[in-house]
């Protein structure tokens, strides 16, 4: 009887054990804040998981200016230096570039002056949509995959060209079209999934010994 009891103990005891690991897999950490890019102003950009090691980046601008690019980089990799006074990362071609109706700035109108504004920021929005795979990209300057056996990649990005907005900055000291141009983050999942992880299958061993 007691042999009974005891082994109705452990598969009872496993069984909590697993439910726990399974939760703590499928949940979030408490408080784990969620980055959903820059979602606010004229030129709002944010990225998205699809799972694959693929990342999708969007830009969606309310300008008539086609040069808002995005820049962005995996698992703080070192950026590099191309003569513009800061780094960038994986930025180039292709490039990740806002897309705008015609007539844009500043390819289809007249210089932009305080005078005559011709950089428009009441657009109906223009939604330009880019798919990176983290496996497989095509740019012109193409570091390896930081941890290339690691599940899952940490991403930041950022707006990185693209002018300030009407001949200058607002009283806050921010470029009135582009936010603060601080890094985004976004986790990119399934990029090796073979390459493990605890499991609830890994407790068992121990409570059935």
């Amino acid at each position: 009887m007691k042999s009974n009891i005891n082994r109705s103990v452990r598969i009872s005891a496993a069984a909590v054990v697993a439910a726990g690991a399974i939760l703590t897999l499928t949940q979030a950490p408490a408080g784990a804040a969620v980055d959903n890019g820059q979602r606010t102003g004229p030129v709002q950009f944010w990225a998205t998981d699809l799972g694959g090691c693929k990342a999708e980046f969007n830009i969606e601008n309310r300008t008539n200016v086609t040069t808002y690019t995005i820049d962005w980089r995996i698992d703080d990799e070192e950026g590099r230096d191309i003569g513009v006074g800061f780094d960038v990362w994986r930025t180039g071609t292709p490039n990740m570039a806002s897309k705008a109706a015609s007539p844009t700035w500043p390819d289809e109108v007249e210089p932009n002056t305080p005078e005559n504004r011709t950089m428009v920021s009441d657009r109906d929005p223009v939604l330009a949509t880019y798919v990176q795979d983290l496996k497989n990209i095509n740019a012109s300057w193409n570091p390896p995959l930081p941890n290339p056996e690691a599940n899952t990649h940490k991403i930041d990005y950022r707006i990185v060209l693209g002018p300030p907005g009407n001949n200058g900055e607002t009283e806050s000291g921010f470029p009135e079209w582009l936010g603060d141009r601080q890094w985004h983050t976004v986790t990119v999942t399934g990029c090796n999934p073979g390459s493990g992880g605890t499991g609830s299958a890994n407790f068992f061993p121990s409570l059935f010994g």
